[in-house]
């Protein structure tokens, strides 16, 4: 069975919302997902994403991998526009 998700990848929405959140939480959360060693390098790969009332930040890597980087619900930054929605396989 699939669920809804919404889905947005508007780089200049997401630059305001790594703004917001600050390099010190960033870097603590890439720590946490044990992702300090291999830091995203630019913002084609990040995206927000809205699931069952939590909208989290993920950085998808050229190679295809998907990290989740932190939860943004709460952060003024998060964006209002530009949100898509997508179906997505729910895990088993």
């Amino acid at each position: 069975m699939s669920k809804e998700i919404f889905k947005n990848v508007d780089t200049k929405a997401i630059r305001h919302l790594l703004k917001e959140i600050g390099r010190e939480r960033y870097e603590a959360a890439l720590k946490d997902a044990g992702l300090l060693e291999m830091k995203p390098i630019g913002l084609d790969g990040f995206y927000v994403e809205w699931e069952d009332k939590n909208v989290t930040l993920f950085y998808r890597y050229p190679s295809g991998t998907v990290f989740k980087i932190m939860d943004v619900l709460g952060y003024w930054g998060v964006p209002r526009l530009g949100w898509e929605r997508l179906r997505k396989e729910a895990a088993k």
